[in-house]
């Protein structure tokens, strides 16, 4: 099972939101998405495990940041970055069948020509 729901930031652990406020604190930043998934990710399902996500964007650059609310990795903040190319390309050479490769399908065909898709 895994459910995820959309957030306020203060609704995130504080490691989360200090990190946020530092990346904001750059121009032109901006958060695109804040979440919180919890998921059973484990054979026991009864034990949850709740992830916070922050998706921003500066300029070329989006930025993932997520933490853990429990276990070993608690309240250390992740942060991976992508430029848009990466991301588009990615889009571009997912496998046929994949959920990526579906989500080109998507894509209306004049966007789709216009970003090479």
């Amino acid at each position: 099972m895994t459910v995820t729901t959309p957030i306020t930031l203060p609704d995130c652990p504080a490691a989360l939101q200090s990190m946020v406020w530092e990346k904001q604190s750059e121009d032109d930043s901006e958060i695109l998405s804040i979440t919180r998934t919890e998921s059973t990710p484990f054979k026991d399902k009864s034990i949850v495990s709740i992830q916070y996500r922050v998706i921003m964007n500066r300029l070329n650059l989006i930025t993932v940041l997520h933490c853990q609310v429990d276990g070993v990795l608690k309240d250390k903040v992740f942060v991976n970055s992508l430029i848009w190319g990466d991301v588009l390309e990615i889009i571009r050479t997912a496998p046929d069948g994949s959920s990526l490769a579906e989500l080109r399908q998507a894509v209306p065909p004049q966007t789709r020509k216009l970003l090479s898709l």
